[in-house]
């Protein structure tokens, strides 16, 4: 329900009349301001809104609604940084409803007691009541209960890693693999999970320990990259490039600093340096590195040499989430995008300038026509600033025989004639 709908619900209750429709109207209206709050205030208003709710469902009236509303006040707490009075609501309505909510109702009560008890710095205890969660859990029965089980399971994962001991980092990677068995392979959590697996993977080989090579730590961010779209999930995305480049940094094999640079301009797009500065800063330290270790050719040359020796599955999948993101951005942006990405283009041999042309141009004719006839412009530029422009030109027209059809064909080759293209 929109909170509009929830507020003109509220204001129809008389509160000395029917005390409990006003009470439970008002808790659910303080949830969904809790969940859309931006702001301090926001939170505490709707705060305010549960602590009077909590006075007409009290806890010898209302036991089970009194947990709700006090669990809902907890992660209130939590969100303004009040770890231990969150904790010790999270606890007390564990408690109100052991033996009272539904099974799924307990287990998640006792997952925020374990996610509050590690944010708290007692990750011991936090497992010891992961693992009751988990335990409840253990044969779910419907959607929910499973949802519940992989929550149970990745944060026990990232309390094991709060331990930190050779030992809890070999239990936190069985929860991980665990929970991605568990969840559904398209799920957020799943995401989380994988992206948990991953980072496991590289702090064990950090430390020398017994792990996986990081092929798998790279597959397991790819994952989440796959899942947590940024569209969806942006900051979440990002944090995951991030991820991914650091591991293809750690293999550094063929290419591999040019396809973690891609990561890297991918999740500084979507960072906002005011918002997500630590996170920013990290990811723009990582860039500086690999910037270092590429050498003196500029990011677009090393991005298009990388396209020209990579399968077609990848390049093409670089190109469309490159492109992609130039579709929004202002004009004079998308312009200068492309016409880096075309002179890059142009140093290639001609054979190469075809594989990667190729990919290019199916790519484009799936984007809005302004970012094609920006790229056309681009190409056109390119070509004539080149040492060898009639080759370019004919290299292109094999792309767009050999790829195109009819009415595609025409299109293309009149968007590039208007930018002065002649055919050979």
């Amino acid at each position: 329900m929109r909170l509009d709908a929830l507020e003109a619900e509220l204001d129809d209750v008389d509160i000395a009349t029917d005390p409990d429709r006003w009470a439970l109207a008002a808790y659910r209206l303080a949830v969904a301001r809790g969940e859309l709050a931006s702001r301090p205030e926001q939170l505490e208003d709707a705060m305010r809104l549960l602590a009077k709710a909590a006075r007409i469902f009290t806890l010898d009236r209302a036991p089970l609604e009194h947990a709700r509303i006090i669990t809902a006040a907890a992660n209130g707490h939590r969100a303004l940084g009040a770890q231990e009075r969150a904790l010790a609501l999270f606890e007390q309505a564990a408690e109100l409803l052991e033996g009272r909510g539904t099974r799924s109702e307990q287990a998640a009560a006792l997952i925020n007691v374990g996610l509050a008890r590690t944010e708290g710095g007692d990750a011991s205890g936090a497992v010891a009541v992961l693992t009751t969660a988990a335990a409840r859990l253990a044969d779910p029965v419907d959607d929910e209960a499973n949802r519940l089980l992989g929550a149970a399971l990745i944060n026990r994962a990232q309390a094991h890693q709060a331990i930190g001991t050779d030992e809890a980092l070999q239990a936190a990677m069985a929860d991980y693999e665990r929970a991605v068995a568990t969840l559904e392979p398209d799920s957020p959590q799943s995401g989380m999970a994988a992206h948990g697996r991953g980072a496991l993977i590289l702090e064990q080989r950090r430390r020398g320990a017994s792990a996986p090579p990081v092929d798998e730590a790279i597959a397991s961010f790819g994952q989440a990259v796959a899942i947590l779209d940024p569209a969806s999930y942006p900051f979440q995305h990002a944090v995951a490039r991030h991820s991914v480049a650091i591991a293809l940094e750690q293999r550094n094999g063929p290419d591999d600093l040019a396809r973690a640079l891609d990561h890297l301009e991918s999740s500084l797009a979507i960072f906002d340096p005011r918002l997500h500065e630590p996170h920013w800063r990290t990811a723009s330290s990582t860039l500086s590195r690999i910037d270092e270790a590429l050498g003196p050719a500029n990011r677009t040359d090393h991005l298009v040499g990388f396209l020209a020796n990579t399968s077609d599955l990848e390049r093409t999948k670089v190109l469309r989430d490159r492109l992609g993101r130039l579709a929004p951005l202002p004009e004079v942006r998308v312009r200068t995008e492309l016409d880096a990405f075309a002179d890059a283009l142009v140093g290639l041999t001609c054979d190469r300038y075809r594989i990667v042309a190729r990919s290019l141009l199916s790519v484009l004719m799936e984007l809005p026509d302004p970012v094609l006839d920006a790229a056309c412009a681009a190409l056109c530029r390119a070509h004539q600033a080149s040492d060898s422009p009639i080759e370019f030109d004919q290299a292109l027209d094999d792309v767009i025989h050999d790829l195109l059809f009819g009415p595609q064909r025409v299109r293309v080759r009149d968007l590039l004639e208007a930018n002065g293209w002649v055919r050979p």
